[in-house]
């Protein structure tokens, strides 16, 4: 009888429950399987599935005579959910904006460093980054200022050893038409006032000369600025990050170093550690290196085996998150396009620049012909310089040499490279 009614009921809806999306089941009182729809069928179809299952009891004159069950597909929310967290990614690309959330580690100290960031950002004091080359001060820098009041205003950031000396003044002060030959129609606005209700980061910091310590000094004491050229001041008010890799107390001590600056900049220092002191971090920095890659690469690994990740942790890391990042990205290079899973030999070779088996340029850079030889020369360029960059063991001024270029255009070039 319950059942007569149960088909009844389905009979009755079935012209609406067939054209639904969701997958339904309708079973009895012994939990036979009465009836399903069309979507229902199609799911079954389908190889991997995931569902979230609602079931309801259904009634009829207050006796139960059946249930009815939808089935929602979650590879469409899981698909959905990557969708966007790739958008929010770009965006956050886009925008330059960082967190403190973007920071990737479990490290203790690490995770006291970024409280004690958390605690510097909510203050208008000016910061100083102390860390090794590679160890992520950018980074803080862009958190700090997204963790201020300031955050709705611009981070500008300088490299100010890879601009030489006479065009530094200029790029942060500016400069008024017709002060120097060359000078552009109209002047330039300078980097200071540029970031003007902002942050100014300003990155290497110990590789300024003597005459612009003085003029900057005067920025951080008068709070304005002498564009190039002019006669009048103008007023600023910028919040003031720097870095440095340097020992500026020992800089300081030769006289290399103004003292005066030095206690203007080092108001809240703050000193993030060496990848080598927080080696339990690597597992995750590795997979947050192959997920930023991946793509770039046109890869599709989804895994680093853990004796590769053991063996990474293995290494000292004298360049830090970048010396990382170059050799992840040198793994998923060499890797093949179907490879799912980087493993110890990938890692090996990464580490070491060789493989037991000999494979071609143009299968270790996968370069393809129709690229085009701009595009090959900036593979092979970029390979190039990230090798002296590893045997250096991160140290930029060594590498300069043994490439036989000047420090600036190395930075120049890892900056065009994404190195």
């Amino acid at each position: 009888m319950n059942k007569d009614k149960l088909s009844a009921l389905i009979k009755s809806s079935k012209p609406v429950i067939d054209v639904l999306k969701e997958a339904i089941e309708f079973k009895d009182l012994q939990n036979n399987r009465i009836y399903i729809n069309k979507a229902f069928h199609e799911m079954a179809k389908r190889k991997k599935k995931e569902f979230v299952i609602d079931e309801s009891a259904i009634f009829s004159d207050d006796i139960k005579i059946g249930t009815v069950s939808v089935y929602h597909d979650m590879s469409e929310f899981h698909r959905l959910k990557n969708e966007m967290s790739k958008l929010n990614k770009k965006l956050r690309k886009v925008e330059e904006k960082c967190s403190f959330q973007d920071i990737i580690g479990r490290d203790q100290e690490l995770l006291k460093v970024i409280k004690t960031a958390r605690i510097a950002a909510a203050t208008p004091a000016t910061i100083m980054l102390r860390g090794e080359s590679g160890t992520g001060k950018e980074l803080f820098a862009n958190a700090i200022h997204n963790g201020s009041k300031r955050r709705g205003e611009k981070f500008v950031k300088i490299n100010c050893s890879s601009i030489p000396e006479e065009l530094l003044e200029s790029e942060l002060f500016g400069y008024k038409e017709g002060a120097f030959t060359g000078a552009k129609r109209g002047g330039k606005v300078g980097l200071f006032k540029e970031a003007d209700g902002g942050t100014l980061f300003l990155d290497e910091i110990g590789d300024i000369t003597h005459k612009m310590q003085v003029k900057l000094l005067r920025v951080l004491q008068e709070k304005e600025i002498m564009p190039v050229g002019s006669t009048e001041p103008e007023n600023i008010d910028v919040r003031i990050i720097c870095a440095t890799n340097k020992p500026l107390e020992e800089l300081k001590n030769k006289g290399e170093f103004r003292e005066d600056l030095y206690y203007r900049l080092n108001v809240f220092p703050i000193f993030i550690p060496p990848l080598r002191e927080r080696k339990s971090d690597i597992g995750l920095i590795s997979m947050h290196i192959l997920e930023k890659y991946n793509e770039f690469y046109d890869r599709s690994v989804t895994e680093i085996d853990d004796a590769a990740i053991e063996l990474l942790k293995t290494k000292e890391w004298m360049g830090n998150v970048r010396e990382l990042e170059n050799v992840i990205s040198r793994a998923l290079i060499n890797a093949e396009r179907n490879t799912e899973v980087l493993n110890r030999s990938d890692m090996e070779f990464a580490l070491s620049g060789r493989k037991d088996e000999m494979k071609t340029f143009s299968s270790k850079c996968h370069v393809d012909i129709s690229d085009g030889l701009t595009e090959a020369v900036e593979t092979f360029e970029r390979l190039y310089i990230e090798e002296a960059i590893n045997k250096c063991e991160g140290d930029k001024n060594k590498a300069a040499n043994i490439l036989k270029i000047p420090l600036r255009t190395l930075y120049y070039k890892c900056k065009k490279l994404g190195i």
